[in-house]
């Protein structure tokens, strides 16, 4: 074989080779089902606390200190998982006794993550689960088994791990999951389709009558697509229901600005205009 061929397939293994890695560490993580000890851990101020909470699910997020993603997602996960907060899930940070801990205290100041963060002692934790990157969430259940992992990205993070808690405590069926993260395919921008999976979500919950979390998840929604005419209905929908005619009504017609083909009805139960 000339030199220039074999050159060229070396180059296309090592290729090959890399992006295997990358697919192996993007799935990596150990079996849903795994157990996980409730190990007391070290604080990152120093003092002692169990690793799961007491009762309910606990979303434990494996982060790194000057990591750009870490960075995000540490300002994202306090907002994203308020919502769950009367549901029992409790996130805890956890990081690695190898990194400098000044740093990630200086982290979480700056980011305004109010969790406790705890120190995992040689990675321990993390090689237990079997994880290969960061930043990671993995969401062990009531009964101290993994339930859920995801790992971050720039776009519909929260609203993907969002969607695989509810599945979790049963808001939704793994059915209506995978509609919420994957809806109909468009050609708008990332910010809309991140506004279609809040909308889907809150959707999802007012269906199960959960209007004050179906009224969180759509305002969310909005506030990436402000246009989103179907938003704007479902949010008027959501008020309805909670008797606000007033607010229903001008949500009902701001849809109806947007999207003249949608045609508003009455229910009777609430006295509103709504729309279906």
């Amino acid at each position: 074989m000339p030199l220039p061929a074999i050159k060229r397939l070396l180059l296309l293994l090592v290729v090959f080779q890399a992006l295997a890695g990358i697919g192996l560490a993007a799935s990596a993580h150990a079996d849903i089902g795994t157990p996980v000890a409730n190990l007391e851990m070290t604080t990152l101020q120093g003092g002692k606390q169990p690793l799961l909470a007491e009762s309910g699910s606990t979303a434990l997020f494996f982060f790194r200190p000057q990591q750009a993603r870490s960075h995000a997602a540490l300002q994202e996960l306090g907002p994203c998982l308020s919502e769950f907060a009367d549901k029992s899930v409790h996130l805890v940070g956890v990081v690695s006794d190898s990194v400098a801990l000044p740093q990630v205290s200086a982290l979480v100041q700056e980011t305004g993550f109010t969790a406790a963060v705890l120190v995992d002692p040689g990675d321990t934790l993390y090689g237990s689960l079997e994880l290969a990157m960061h930043p990671v969430v993995a969401v062990i259940g009531p009964d101290h088994k993994l339930a859920a992992f995801e790992t971050y990205r720039t776009i519909d993070f929260c609203a993907v791990l969002r969607s695989r808690i509810h599945l979790l405590l049963g808001d939704i069926t793994e059915s209506q999951m995978q509609r919420t993260l994957n809806p109909e395919r468009t050609h708008e921008g990332g910010q809309t389709q991140v506004a279609r999976r809040h909308r889907a979500m809150a959707a999802m919950l007012f269906k199960s009558k959960r209007y004050d979390k179906a009224l969180e998840s759509v305002r969310k929604s909005l506030a990436q697509d402000p246009n989103l005419a179907s938003a704007h209905l479902l949010l008027g929908q959501i008020l309805a229901a909670q008797g606000q005619c007033a607010e229903a009504r001008a949500a009902i017609e701001q849809a109806l600005t947007l999207d003249a083909s949608l045609s508003p009805a009455s229910q009777s139960a609430s006295g509103c205009a709504v729309a279906n």
